[in-house]
């Protein structure tokens, strides 16, 4: 969990970190998850307990894109608080896999950007989210807010490039209704939502005992099976640059993996391969 900001990362085999980003790993839990998880998990943790506490059956509007932090919030949301999630693809295989995580309904971003908002609008019917929460940018935020509750829902962005101010005067890369289609009070009650939209990082996060709080409770929902890391690819390190078209393609969902150890094609088949069977055996 060495801080992001930190400018001492790199590919090494020994480093100093500071205490608070250090933890245990259970033996239940693959090492490979664990790489994975406690950002993206940590991350929506900290928004679903705190700044928002969910309950069952809430309604909740998640993006999902090839990072992986829709993928973790939606794997959260469904399987640990039990609510309802419509989650926005950025590709029809990442739709699908979402299906598979629990996914109440999905709607595929990467065809139709002007029909967009209607399939959002199709997917909720008359219902309002009580969250937005937004993994990718591309000013999805602005497009969301008509379909959260004006009340009592909240967005949110987990962009770690996101700025407020910036986010307000961008024009989305989605286009919104004519005012014609949407009524004075619709666009109040969006622009009330956008002007009260929360960043959150778990990296950032000012209180030591809340951030560990959360990744130790992301390790203990993973002990106890109720979340899973979902990794896309593991790539050996000769095959960096395979690693990083992987991820600029947009054939990722979920989080890829460099093996910094492994040299050799047969032996590291092999480990993964072992590793594999070995993380079957323990979700058995």
């Amino acid at each position: 969990m060495n801080d992001l900001q930190d400018p001492n990362g790199g590919l090494i085999s020994e480093m100093v970190v500071k205490n608070r980003d250090v933890w245990a790993v259970p033996r239940e839990v693959p090492l490979r998850e664990m790489t994975v998880m406690p950002y993206g998990h940590g991350t929506a943790l900290l928004t679903f307990a705190l700044h928002c506490p969910l309950e069952q059956n809430d309604l909740l509007l998640i993006t999902a894109g090839p990072a992986g932090m829709g993928l973790a919030a939606i794997d959260l949301a469904v399987n640990v608080y039990k609510a309802k999630v419509i989650a926005i693809c950025d590709t029809e295989s990442s739709s699908d896999l979402v299906r598979e995580k629990g996914a109440h309904k999905t709607v595929s971003m990467n065809k139709n950007y002007t029909k967009l908002y209607k399939n959002i609008a199709d997917a909720m019917g008359d219902k309002k989210a009580k969250i937005a929460y937004d993994a990718v940018g591309k000013g999805l935020l602005h497009l969301m807010a008509d379909f959260v509750d004006p009340e009592k829902g909240q967005l949110f962005s987990v962009d770690p490039f996101f700025n407020k101010e910036t986010f307000k005067a961008s024009k989305p890369e989605y286009e919104l209704p004519k005012k014609k289609e949407r009524t004075e009070e619709h666009e109040q009650q969006a622009a009330k939502l956008i002007d009260n939209i929360k960043h959150v990082d778990l990296y950032e996060h000012e209180d030591e005992d809340v951030y560990r709080q959360m990744i130790s409770d992301t390790v203990e929902m993973r002990v106890q099976r109720m979340v899973h890391g979902h990794i896309s690819k593991v790539f050996m390190m000769k095959e960096i640059q395979e690693a990083v078209d992987f991820i600029l393609q947009k054939q990722c969902t979920g989080k890829v993996l460099v093996d910094v150890k492994c040299e050799d094609d047969d032996k590291c088949e092999d480990e993964k391969g072992a590793a594999t069977q070995e993380e079957k055996k323990k979700d058995d």
